[in-house]
């Protein structure tokens, strides 16, 4: 166990990220990612062992995350270009890419890399017809917990009660007679780094003074990284189940995420619970709302068996559950049969954070063959 691990291991995460609200440790951070990830250096490759005859574009990620779609490439035989979108010349270098596809994993790092990276590909997209996988509109969701309520608000698709404040004095009276308890969030932070149960009401006013002044900042963020001018409080819900529910192309996965503490997200626990056709069906409607094909739907599954969205993610991680979906202890994979209802399919689909399955479906459409 190296000193990095026995940190981890032996100090507790409030005293971790206590220090970290005084000084900054992104850099090293990134550093130390980019040191322990093998495919860091790898930026191209020009095989085709399909004959393909498409070379897909990879953004850098400075978190290292884009090393699932550099695997899958490899793993697919299939010819790749990493390319960055955060320098001057981003434009440059995808069209010198000679690249015909974009795949994008965005960073949860911070907020301007971020919005720069989700602003260029929205541009490559819509403006110059680059196709993107996952496309402009499903990243415009990912880590933006406002843009996200909205979304699901017009789009009348159920979700725990959730207020989005611009205004001090609307959110302030809020907090003096909402009912307790009550979910804060960070408008952007990943497994729930940036998410406080609240249960005093001293505790909600102090929240609300903190993002309409200096800033909340989510647990283990960078200290500049302060997010402020956005209040977003949800109702507490009693939960059952805290469902992952997956879409890739016309793949469908489903498991609940275990319970750790008062949070199911970010916990580190799964749970291989089989889906339920509702659960399944809920999924397909979810993303064919918004024409969604890369999309995990996190659902909070009540008592009474409601199902509420928590959380829409282009993209997520798989540390933990590498497999998506498992039946009898079989990984595999759903699919939406013609005349309706669910098939179940063994097999290896969710390869590489799903990487593999989303290159897959990339093909399939653009070269119209069959999975």
């Amino acid at each position: 166990m190296n000193w990095v691990d026995g940190v981890r291991r032996w100090v507790p995460r409030s005293v971790r990220h206590g220090f970290q609200r005084y000084v900054s440790l992104t850099d090293w951070k990134l550093r130390l990612r980019e040191k322990n990830n093998p495919l860091s250096h790898v930026v191209a490759s020009d095989e085709d062992r399909v004959g393909a005859g498409v070379r897909f574009a990879i953004v850098a990620n400075r978190g290292q995350y884009h090393a699932h779609f550099v695997q899958a490439c490899l793993e697919l035989g299939v010819p790749f270009r990493v390319v960055n979108l955060l320098g001057h010349s981003w434009l440059k270098v995808v069209e010198e890419s000679c690249c015909d596809v974009l795949l994008v994993w965005l960073e949860a790092v911070q907020t301007p890399a971020t919005r720069l990276i989700k602003e260029r590909v929205e541009i490559l997209e819509r403006e110059l017809g680059f196709p993107c996988v996952p496309t402009a509109a499903e990243l415009w969701l990912y880590e933006d917990k406002p843009r996200v309520a909205a979304w699901l608000a017009a789009k009348e698709i159920p979700t725990p009660p959730t207020w989005v404040f611009g205004l001090r004095q609307e959110a302030e009276e809020f907090a003096a007679t909402c009912p307790l308890p009550v979910v804060v969030k960070t408008p952007f932070g990943a497994a729930a780094s940036g998410v406080w149960v609240v249960r005093r009401r001293s505790h909600l006013r102090r929240l609300v003074r903190r993002a309409f002044g200096r800033g909340l900042l989510a647990g283990g963020g960078d200290r500049r990284d302060r997010q402020w001018g956005v209040f977003f409080v949800q109702q507490w819900v009693p939960v059952v189940k805290e469902w992952r529910l997956v879409r890739i192309g016309d793949s469908y996965f489903g498991h609940p995420k275990g319970p750790r503490g008062d949070f199911h997200s970010g916990s580190g626990v799964a749970l291989w619970d089989v889906p339920e056709p509702r659960h399944l069906d809920f999924l397909h409607a979810v993303t064919e709302a918004g024409g969604f094909r890369s999309m995990d739907v996190d659902v909070f599954e009540t008592a009474n068996g409601q199902l509420l969205v928590n959380e829409l993610q282009a993209v997520f991680g798989a540390s933990v559950a590498i497999d998506q979906c498992r039946v009898d202890g079989q990984p595999g994979r759903f699919v939406r049969r013609r005349e309706g209802g669910w098939e179940f399919e063994p097999g290896d689909f969710a390869r590489n954070a799903c990487a593999n399955e989303r290159i897959r479906d990339a093909l399939t459409r653009r070269l119209g063959r069959r999975r």
